[in-house]
């Protein structure tokens, strides 16, 4: 397994732990005013990130790991390290809307 595929899962799983440890870290959250701040849902939607973060940092794991039976190495990295962070970040960005009431 090359060194790439943990650091790369480490890294989504830090960063769902971060949001939810420090949410102003949300894009636009800390720019937004107070007034707008108090319409979001910020319990909510750091947990939701950072369920989508963790989620996308094992998937990344496991994905290679399963990917890895099927085809060879290259091809494996490259879906488990591509295709899966940008399904899930897009699946991030429509699902956090929904915590938005502004």
């Amino acid at each position: 397994m090359p060194p790439f595929i943990p650091i790369f899962s480490a890294f989504f799983i830090l960063l769902g732990l971060l949001v939810w440890r420090f949410p102003k870290l949300i894009a636009g959250y800390n720019t937004m005013t107070p007034e707008q701040r108090k319409k979001v849902d910020v319990k909510a939607l750091k947990t939701f990130m950072c369920r989508v973060f963790c989620a996308i940092g094992i998937l990344v794991f496991v994905g290679y790991l399963l990917l890895r039976l099927f085809m060879n190495e290259t091809s494996a990295i490259n879906i488990s390290s591509i295709i899966v962070p940008i399904i899930g970040v897009i699946y991030l960005l429509a699902g956090a809307q929904r915590y938005d009431h502004n």
